[in-house]
């Protein structure tokens, strides 16, 4: 398992059991023997805005790889959807988040794929 100085900017890793990108990463001197902790500037998958989380140069996190694709609603029900991917012609199923109930077939979305699981991010 790496541990946070490993960590660079565009990296994800699971923080408080979700995904986040590291947007941003600095070093900080705290108290008077210039002992360093790392500061790192995350974003959530869905999230807007970016918050600030402080590790010991040794702490362990759990690095991911998260690939963003561009996919094509093909149905839609209740809470699914069917999605193309762009690239590969591939058709996943997917679960639809409240929030983008408005994606009707035919919309183009952007995904990826945690765990095994197709995440619609946002409508394109």
């Amino acid at each position: 398992m790496p541990i946070a100085s490993d960590l660079e900017r565009g990296n994800y890793f699971i923080y408080n059991g979700e995904p986040v990108r590291i947007i941003r990463r600095e070093l900080v001197a705290y108290g008077t023997h210039s002992h360093t902790k790392l500061k790192f500037y995350i974003q959530g998958l869905r999230e807007k805005g970016e918050r600030s989380v402080t590790f010991q140069h040794s702490d362990r996190v759990e690095k991911i790889d998260i690939i963003r694709k561009q996919g094509q609603v093909i149905s839609k029900s209740s809470s699914k959807v069917q999605l193309m991917d762009m690239l590969t012609y591939e058709t996943l199923n997917a679960n639809l988040p409240p929030e983008l109930d408005e994606i009707k077939e035919g919309d183009d979305v952007t995904f990826v794929e945690l765990n095994g699981a197709i995440e619609i991010l946002d409508k394109r």
